[in-house]
């Protein structure tokens, strides 16, 4: 990576560390018998834009550092949506009329699958097996996104309707635009990961009644 990228892909992290910073205040809290699990997962973007800032930032970055960095981005595109759909999916106020009986078991078993494919891309880490574990963590998006929907659909919660539409276009188009553009992925991972927050955040209000926060960037 070239001196000037690693200047711009340690800015995004400096930016994305804003916007955590920002949806954690701003985060509504949860309810009930809610999980904040969205607040946990704004916490482990909090900590990897930190690792990022310095990993990009250091002129020559440890093994350690960078071992951290990679274990944090790993936790940064697997976790986002399952940690949003168990809080959505546990939410008292939230109706999902089309399985009520067993929402709470679909919200942990949608957390699960983030452990199955934090777990995949580590135990397929070397470069001869790594298509395994992006196998099991493609599979894992897309199911997650499938259960968003339903939340989307069954509550006209047009935020979440949008963060489906945003994580599984990123998920297929950024590798394409940084090879072709020659632009660290890295870099576009972690804006994208700001749009996240944003929509994460707007989505868990919206199954708030009581809350009066719209985000409006």
């Amino acid at each position: 990576m070239s001196h000037f990228s690693s200047i711009a892909t340690c800015f995004g992290h400096v930016v994305l560390a804003a916007v955590t910073g920002w949806s954690l205040k701003y985060l509504p809290a949860a309810t009930g018998t809610g999980l904040p699990t969205v607040w946990i997962m704004l916490w482990c973007l909090l900590v990897y834009s930190a690792l990022g800032i310095v990993r990009f930032s250091h002129p020559q970055p440890g093994k350690l550092l960078r071992t951290l960095y990679e274990q944090a981005a790993l936790v940064a595109r697997v976790c986002p949506l399952p940690l949003l759909n168990v809080q959505l999916y546990h939410e008292p106020e939230q109706s999902h009329n089309f399985a009520l009986p067993y929402r709470h078991a679909l919200g942990y078993a949608l957390l699960l699958s983030a452990l199955v494919a934090y777990a995949a891309c580590n135990v397929f880490g070397d470069l001869s097996r790594r298509h395994y574990g992006e196998h099991v963590a493609t599979g894992v998006l897309l199911v997650n996104a499938a259960g968003l929907s339903l939340v989307a659909c069954s509550g006209d919660n047009y935020w979440a309707a949008g963060l489906v539409v945003s994580f599984v276009s990123k998920h297929f188009l950024l590798p394409v635009l940084a090879e072709r553009y020659r632009i660290p992925s890295a870099l576009l991972y972690t804006y994208g990961l700001s749009f996240y927050e944003i929509f994460a955040v707007n989505a868990v209000a919206e199954v708030l009644p009581t809350s009066t926060i719209r985000v409006i960037m």
